[in-house]
């Protein structure tokens, strides 16, 4: 009846629009006036009457029957609709079902692939009269989309279809796809109105629903391209996108196509142009961006296990991605983490067999390696297992190159690290680097032979400036100043905790040139021996011992360092000591000798304490030796004389 009306309040208002035209053109009309009138009121007069005549020409019942069978020609599975149809012509044609259900047949019953509250699409008056309506510009309110994710990566959601038929035999074309004539079919516009997806991973059962869908998918044909805009949620977080593909069902058939799109959040934005491929591991080959203020909350939200995710706050990236075979290609890569810049080139390949594999080349500015240290290298403390987690999913080989690096209280230069986590080994290289006037390379590594999960630890200092290390180390005592040199080679056995520390065993060695020992005054320890039977170091602190070169080597077992040499050779006397410095209680047991550098260069040499040959009558003979037991706490021990052949104290 609405539809009658229209179509007369049409018809009047063109009535009086002619009459409206006469009285005011004052004359009449030209023959080209009069032909243009007559050819609209024809179209209008025949447009009135198809509207006016439409309701009793086109049955409603053959309208929901074939929109019902449409539906199931596009999915290829059983469909149900419960509600009566709402059939419309103005001003399009569109007929709107309610109450519609996609089922599958699977064995033993059947599974529900979707549900639509309603479902309304536009068709052609003509088409609709012969009884062969076509259907397109659908429409869809509070729909649910089930699907299942192959392991191949292909969704299993259309069976024998159009849609399925078509994503069989589309091919790949120059810019786009080729579908035969037979295969293809309109769709036009579908807009959506509170949606909602939910994928099913068949290989993991793993799920990812993406609800409150509102948007508009532009897609005139299937053969053509395809375009959708819209608003989503995934895990409470909003979601932008604008995704378009030039190959759309090359995308639907788990094979690569072209796509351009942008995904946009309150966790991250990413763009992408290039190729995607939505099979197993979602390759893309293509310019790209990513951005995210959250790091760890954006791993948390898609579900991923990645310990390293902890350390990291802000993330951004732009590379050139390269696909080859299984593996993922960061090319020309401009990284940004915690606000330390990176540039160079990452592999992240997914062997079938093995686990997914990170290796490259990384050039930074200035960085602090001791969050790198903490969760990359092989654990070194009981309980810090991020690095053991990381290395159960992950292996890394990878090269980080700075110009500045912080690790700990140390400021090192020039520093090139490798981190390599390849089956059963484990490794942290320092390869080189500028430290404190010298240079500092090292390794942590897991042992191959030793037990599960111990850990070997190579540290080499070459000509630092121990002063300074002393000072930053916060250590205390008598400890030289002198560029020197640091060889440390420990083992330390499964469990790495506190205790398997304490009892590492390896070897150390410690020499060093020309510097001074401060608080350590020989005359004032000789003077202090003629007086008293003991006495502690700090009584002798007044001056320094200054030195030509010192040379320690110890092995270390057990909570203790075993001295097999330690000699200090000053201008004129020599120092030298051997015994056992148990450091887990900050204790020492030495014995010590303070005798003439001559006699000491001249050992072996009968007549000690004579003028050797060579040496001037004036000068007096070296001094006779002295030996001391050291023992008690550091740093101030206590200092026992004793004669050559007394036992010392505790003896």
């Amino acid at each position: 009846m609405r539809n009658r009306w229209v179509s007369y309040i049409g018809l009047l208002m063109l009535t009086n629009a002619t009459g409206y035209l006469r009285k005011n053109l004052g004359r009449p009309l030209t023959p080209r006036w009069r032909r243009a009138l007559m050819v609209g009121f024809f179209a209008l007069a025949l447009f009135a009457a198809f509207q006016i005549l439409a309701p009793f020409l086109i049955s409603s019942a053959l309208v929901r029957e074939n929109m019902e069978k449409a539906v199931a020609q596009w999915t290829g599975h059983t469909v149900s609709i419960e509600g009566e149809p709402d059939l419309r012509f103005w001003p399009k044609p569109r007929i709107t079902l309610k109450g519609i259900t996609i089922r599958k047949q699977v064995d033993g019953g059947e599974r529900v692939l979707g549900r639509i509250a309603r479902l309304s699409a536009s068709f052609d008056l003509l088409g609709a009269v012969t009884g062969q309506p076509e259907f397109k510009n659908f429409r869809m309110t509070d729909a649910k989309i089930f699907v299942i994710r192959a392991s191949d990566g292909r969704l299993d959601w259309a069976n024998d279809g159009l849609l399925s038929r078509a994503v069989r035999n589309a091919t790949a074309s120059a810019s786009g796809q080729l579908l035969d004539e037979a295969a293809d079919a309109p769709i036009g516009e579908i807009r959506i109105r509170n949606g909602s997806i939910e994928i099913t991973s068949q290989s993991d059962g793993q799920k990812l629903v993406i609800d409150e869908i509102d948007g508009e998918l532009r897609w005139p044909h299937l053969s053509e391209g395809a375009r959708l805009q819209a608003l989503a949620k995934v895990g409470k977080h909003p979601l932008t996108l604008d995704i378009s593909s030039t190959q759309p069902l090359l995308l639907l058939s788990g094979k690569s196509g072209n796509t351009v799109g942008t995904i946009q959040s309150d966790l991250f934005k990413a763009r992408f142009s290039g190729v995607a491929n939505l099979a197993t591991h979602g390759f893309l080959s293509g310019e790209t961006e990513l951005s995210t203020p959250d790091f760890s909350a954006l791993v948390k939200w898609t579900g991923l296990d990645l310990p390293v995710a902890a350390q990291l706050k802000t993330l951004s990236l732009q590379a050139r991605l390269v696909t080859n075979n299984d593996t993922l290609r960061f090319d020309n890569l401009s990284l940004d983490v915690n606000d330390v810049q990176a540039t160079g080139i990452l592999d992240l390949s997914f062997p079938a067999a093995n686990r997914p594999r990170l290796t490259g080349t990384l050039a930074v500015g200035s960085i602090d390696f001791s969050p790198v240290f903490a969760t990359l290298a092989p654990s070194m403390i009981e309980g810090g297992d991020e690095a053991r987690l990381l290395r159960s999913g992950l292996e890394l080989d990878l090269r980080l190159s700075a110009s500045q690096a912080k690790l700990g209280p140390f400021q090192l230069e020039e520093v090139a690290i490798g981190l390599m986590n390849i089956g059963e080994q484990s490794r942290l290289d320092i390869l080189d680097s500028d430290f404190e006037g010298g240079r500092l390379t090292g390794r942590v590594a897991t042992i191959k032979e030793g037990p599960e999960g111990g850990v070997a630890v190579r540290l080499s200092v070459h000509d630092a400036d121990f002063p300074n290390i002393i000072e930053r180390l916060g250590l205390r005592g008598p400890l030289p100043a002198a560029p020197g040199s640091l060889e440390v080679s420990v083992d330390v056995a499964s469990p790495s905790n506190l205790a398997a520390w304490r009892n590492a065993k390896g070897s150390v060695r410690f020499s060093a040139r020309q510097g001074i020992l401060p608080g350590v005054n020989l005359t004032a320890i000789r003077q202090l021996a003629g007086q008293k039977p003991y006495f502690s170091l700090s009584e002798a602190v007044a001056g320094a011992f200054e030195f030509e070169s010192i040379d320690v080597t110890a092995d270390l077992a057990n909570g203790s360092a075993d001295i097999n040499q330690g000699r200090i050779v000053g201008p004129s006397e020599t120092m030298l000591f051997t015994g056992v410095i148990p450091y887990v209680n900050n204790s020492l047991a030495l014995s010590a000798t303070i005798q003439s550098t001559t006699v000491q260069s001249n050992i072996g040499q009968s007549n000690i304490g004579q003028p050797t040959e060579g040496q001037p009558s004036g000068i007096p003979p070296p001094s006779p030796a002295s030996v001391f037991f050291i023992g008690g706490s550091w740093p101030d021990p206590v200092i026992w004389p004793i004669s050559p052949n007394a036992q010392k104290p505790l003896q």
